[in-house]
């Protein structure tokens, strides 16, 4: 008798395998997973709709290293997100980010879990890049580059201070490096509110598309100066979103 795994998570992205079968990449509570489908690249498999990218699935299956597909079911396929262009792009992007630090060493069931509350309020929400621009601040934190917003970087004075993308946070004038490009004070103070944002307590967002527009460039700049990270679905969503 064959020995059965259970795990529930959102799968990432989708590979061929040999002729007629392809490994799907699924984000769980313990990181990571590869799972084979066998025969999923024929248009008669019965898993064809199981397995599309940011379907939430519950999963039986088999083996060790790489898992083999038995039976499953859609928790979730968001397929409000997946019939909106902007959002899904956005939403592939996020993913994309997830994919390639979902090998790093921090608590995957409590992101897994944001994540999939984020997505649901993005499925109904209009207004919805703030709350997919939480994923992103947040997994700074997991990754150990959380920037500092209480005091200077460098000492504990608080008064006069200005963001700095380099030095990972708050500077004062003593500390902060002249020629680096200012981070307006609105974008500081919404990077602030969604990076504290709890899920548990919500509030209505308010904010002007210009600031929205700059901490989307912000958190691009931050990401490729401390972890060496562009998505390559980057360009596309400027090509949608106009930055």
């Amino acid at each position: 008798m064959i020995d059965l795994e259970y795990i529930e998570g959102l799968i990432l992205k989708k590979l061929d395998y040999k002729e007629s079968s392809k490994i799907v990449q699924i984000y769980t509570t313990s990181g990571l997973r590869s799972v084979l489908i066998h025969g999923n690249r024929n248009m008669k498999s019965p898993y064809l709709n199981l397995t599309r990218v940011m379907n939430q699935v519950g999963l039986h299956v088999s083996g060790k290293e790489l898992l083999t597909l038995r039976d499953g079911d859609v928790m979730s396929d968001f397929h409000l997100i997946k019939d909106d262009l902007e959002k899904f792009t956005y939403a592939q992007h996020i993913l994309e980010i997830i994919y390639f630090f979902a090998s790093h060493d921090h608590d995957h069931e409590k992101f897994l879990n944001f994540i999939i509350k984020i997505l649901k309020i993005v499925e109904s929400e209009e207004d919805y890049i703030p709350y997919f621009n939480m994923i992103e601040l947040k997994l700074l934190n997991l990754l150990g580059v959380n920037p500092l917003f209480q005091h200077c970087v460098e000492c504990d004075r608080t008064d006069n201070l200005k963001f700095s993308i380099k030095e990972g946070g708050m500077c004062c004038p003593d500390h902060r490096q002249s020629e680096e490009k200012d981070v307006s004070p609105s974008v500081v103070e919404l990077m602030k509110e969604l990076y504290y944002y709890d899920l548990q307590n919500p509030h209505k967002l308010v904010f002007e598309i210009d600031t929205l527009r700059e901490l989307r460039t912000t958190i691009d700049r931050y990401y490729e100066y401390h972890l060496s990270f562009r998505s390559n679905s980057r360009k596309m969503l400027t090509g949608l979103i106009g930055y």
